[in-house]
């Protein structure tokens, strides 16, 4: 294989890793706005795999965003980085974690109204 040949299979593998930067952050933003849904699975769901998804929201949105800020970092300065997926990503993950805090301020707000 030529030298000439081996660049080229490299700069289209940078190309294609430039490409796909971000996906991890569009994935952990998609499972975690999914499993806002966990409490309407069926009753024959345990209630602790209901609770367990529960509880990760926060912090796979939390991830979700870290990791679409790392990836938007290192795109900066890159003409033909594909910038969509951390950013969707990131969009999705600050909704997994503004939805739930949203939740608990309302609802210690209305236990507060009702026992006064």
């Amino acid at each position: 294989m030529s030298s000439v040949e081996q660049m080229a299979g490299s700069s289209t593998q940078v190309a294609a890793r430039q490409q796909s930067r971000g996906t991890t952050s569009l994935v952990l933003g998609a499972v975690a706005v999914a499993m806002m849904v966990c409490p309407l699975l069926p009753v024959p769901v345990p209630m602790w795999v209901r609770l367990l998804l529960v509880y990760s929201i926060v912090p796979l949105g939390i991830s979700a965003v870290v990791s679409g800020f790392v990836a938007l970092r290192r795109m900066r300065g890159r003409e033909g980085a594909d910038r969509f997926r951390a950013r969707a990503g990131v969009v999705l993950g600050t909704v997994a974690v503004v939805i739930p805090l949203v939740v608990i301020v309302w609802a210690i707000w209305a236990l507060n109204q009702a026992y006064q």
